[in-house]
């Protein structure tokens, strides 16, 4: 079985689909159908249950799956010591935010490899541990780990959250940078509408804040960091957000006096432990 033939099988595993494993690939679908019809031809199995447009692996895929991306990860290996290596392709998770503020420092180290780069928006482990990803950004409650045993994690930074409002707020004016919990409450507030800054205590609002007790006046729910961050900056809106965010966009760090909750996370680089490229044993 030729590896070339076992990594379009992987993709197609990965796409849950034939079209989208095509496209990925830059080949036409009937090329990549031949392919998976000659794997399964050769091995005598069904390795894909077909449902229309989707894709799901069945016991023996699975099997040829997980087994294809080792050998696959046993050629890179073999092609770095004997030939030629291929250019690496670098595959990245992790949320909006955490891709924004650490990838680049990730691609710095991996600055001689001139690799290519893809990011994918995900809140935990599940595309690394499908083998989507080689790498995966994952916060936790700080104090805590990622938990699984599959899985190395190496811990990049510490995050507390601080509320902040642009330079130009109205409340600055009138109280100064320095507030009572009361005060940052008679103003409205933007929120994210999904999990941006990755996993939050189960009783937390998605930006961490504890409207249970302190309930906030909502003005804006947006899906993205950068939108958030220019509602700040344009608005007379607060928010409540990672320090190392509020600091990327010059935001002004409100103290607050009154409130005894706070949200800090632990920012992880996981990675598979036991299938890795060697061009990332720089992370090691």
């Amino acid at each position: 079985m030729r590896l070339d033939d076992l990594a379009i099988f992987v993709e197609v595993a990965r796409a849950s689909g034939l079209r989208k494993a095509a496209y990925t690939l830059n080949m036409q679908p009937g090329t990549v159908s031949k392919v998976i019809k000659r794997i399964e031809s050769h091995y005598q199995q069904a390795l894909f249950e077909r449902k229309g447009s989707q894709w799901a692996l069945t016991s023996a895929g699975e099997m040829l799956f997980h087994r294809a991306i080792e050998m696959l990860s046993i050629g890179d290996k073999i092609e770095r010591e004997l030939g030629s290596p291929r250019r690496p392709h670098l595959r990245v998770s992790g949320s909006e935010s955490l891709l924004a503020h650490f990838v680049p420092s990730l691609m710095t180290k991996l600055s001689q490899q001139q690799l290519t780069l893809e990011t994918k928006q995900s809140e935990d482990l599940a595309m690394l541990t499908k083998h989507e990803v080689d790498l995966a950004l994952v916060t936790s409650l700080q104090g805590t780990h990622p938990q699984d045993r599959q899985v190395e994690y190496q811990a990049l930074q510490e995050i507390n959250f601080v509320t902040v409002a642009s330079h130009t707020h109205p409340m600055l004016i009138e109280h100064g940078a320095h507030l009572s919990i009361d005060q940052v409450l008679e103003y409205p507030f933007v929120i994210p509408s999904k999990p941006i800054y990755g996993k939050m205590a189960t009783n937390r609002s998605l930006d961490g804040w504890f409207d249970e007790e302190f309930n906030r006046r909502i003005m804006a729910r947006v899906d993205t960091t950068s939108m958030l961050t220019s509602l700040v900056k344009s608005q007379p809106l607060l928010a409540y957000v990672p320090d190392y965010l509020a600091k990327e966009h010059s935001l002004q760090i409100l103290e607050v006096s009154g409130c005894p909750y706070t949200c800090e996370q632990t920012v992880w680089l996981c990675r598979n432990k036991h299938l890795s490229a060697h061009w990332m044993q720089v992370f090691e």
